[in-house]
């Protein structure tokens, strides 16, 4: 199966993410009331076994983290993960909540807000941008290190896998945390396949 993506279907993805953080980046902002950013986004094909190294190239592998993983179905289906440390999610929660020292409990719920809109926006946003629709199955957050946060589950039916990953931003509330949407195998052919259509349906 070819699993590779031309430049064309490579910028047509990274502009379809671009209009998905901003919408997501505004629903946040409006949660937060505070001014925030998201990175560009950064879109790569590895194998399963890179995926744990890719991910840690990207975090603090010092701090613990709160790790949301959500899965979707559709003909575009994968799994959106967001990764807090603990100390983005106590000002998270602080900040939510207006208190100085959040519990665990308020911390985790304050995570659980925010990846919502996140995920559920992201996700959204770009599936609408490619004609076609998802079910989301209900998320799962967990309290690991750096190294437990990709579990040999996660990758061990699955030869290849793309990555869809951008940073978000409070700086003013130091609150940072990295989205990654994770695809896999038959479902990258099928999102190539979606992005192709409505390149034709643009450019005709």
């Amino acid at each position: 199966m070819n699993l590779q993506f031309n430049e064309d279907q490579i910028d047509a993805l990274r502009e379809f993410m671009n209009v998905s953080i901003g919408a997501a980046t505004a629903s946040m902002a409006n949660l937060l009331d505070a001014f925030g950013t998201m990175h560009i986004p950064k879109i790569e094909i590895c194998n399963s076994d890179e995926l744990a190294d890719k991910i840690q190239n990207s975090i603090d592998i010092r701090s613990m983290y709160f790790v949301i993983k959500q899965l979707f179905t559709g003909k575009f289906g994968g799994e959106c993960m967001f990764v807090i440390s603990e100390d983005s999610s106590i000002n998270l929660g602080r900040h939510l909540y207006d208190i100085e020292n959040p519990s665990f409990d308020e911390v985790n719920d304050a995570v659980i807000e925010l990846t919502n809109i996140l995920t559920s926006t992201i996700v959204s946003r770009l599936t609408q941008e490619l004609n076609t629709q998802v079910q989301f199955f209900v998320p799962s957050l967990q309290f690991l290190d750096a190294a437990s946060i990709v579990s040999e589950e996660d990758v061990g039916e699955y030869s290849k896998i793309i990555i869809i990953s951008t940073i978000l931003d409070f700086k003013d509330k130091q609150i940072k945390g990295n989205v990654y949407i994770l695809t896999k195998d038959e479902a990258i052919a099928s999102l190539r396949g979606l992005i192709d259509r409505k390149i034709e349906e643009i450019y005709g």
